[in-house]
């Protein structure tokens, strides 16, 4: 996910921030009252506080605020629902799923779960498209079999190409393929996103 952070509009930020420390440290009269160690003590102390509070308003701004997620990657935490639909050699069926992730700036974890299987996350990489506002999600994942079901224990790895469809209930829809020569799509809407304070999730 960070690497979908405007960086030059964040390091520009970053040296307004310690700019406006040096400033406000010479009116104040820190500056320039000691010597040039205690000087560079006083702009370091304010400019890395300022640095610091700017991440973590990056951070609760992204979470909370529609059209900041959209600026960088929409917020997809929280519990989904939807359906698994394949080509059996019986002909087209389909599986219930849950899916539940956890999002930060720092990454995306999915846990896709069904009757007969369990999904989780290998690899995840997020994908932005700025001049058309579109979302992708590459998701590369682990499936085991349950216990009790035909295959028991059965592992396979597979990729998930999602489509992040935006709006009042999001949702994500696309293809998967596996390395067991399985494939097939994926519809899923979000139930309820994570409480607004849980920012680890």
């Amino acid at each position: 996910m960070l690497h979908l952070l405007p960086i030059r509009l964040v390091l520009r930020v970053f040296a307004a921030l310690v700019a406006i420390a040096v400033v406000a440290a010479s009116y104040a009269g820190w500056v320039g009252q000691g010597g040039t160690i205690h000087d560079m003590a006083v702009v370091t102390r304010w400019s890395s506080s300022l640095a610091t509070a700017a991440i973590v308003l990056l951070y609760v701004s992204w979470r909370w605020i529609p059209p900041v997620q959209l600026f960088i990657f929409p917020y997809l935490g929280g519990r989904w629902s939807g359906v698994l639909r394949f080509n059996a050699g019986r002909g087209p069926e389909h599986r219930d799923i849950r899916l539940e992730i956890k999002h930060t700036l720092f990454g995306l974890h999915l846990l896709l779960d069904s009757n007969e299987s369990t999904s989780s996350t290998l690899v995840v990489h997020a994908e932005r498209n700025p001049d058309f506002q579109r979302y992708r999600i590459y998701y590369v994942y682990l499936n085991e079999r349950k216990e009790g079901v035909p295959g028991a224990g059965e592992r396979y790895r597979g990729l998930a190409v999602l489509r992040v469809e935006w709006g009042a209930q999001p949702e994500l829809q696309g293809d998967y393929f596996t390395e067991a020569n399985r494939s097939g799509t994926l519809h899923l809407r979000r139930d309820e996103s994570h409480p607004w304070w849980k920012l680890w999730r």
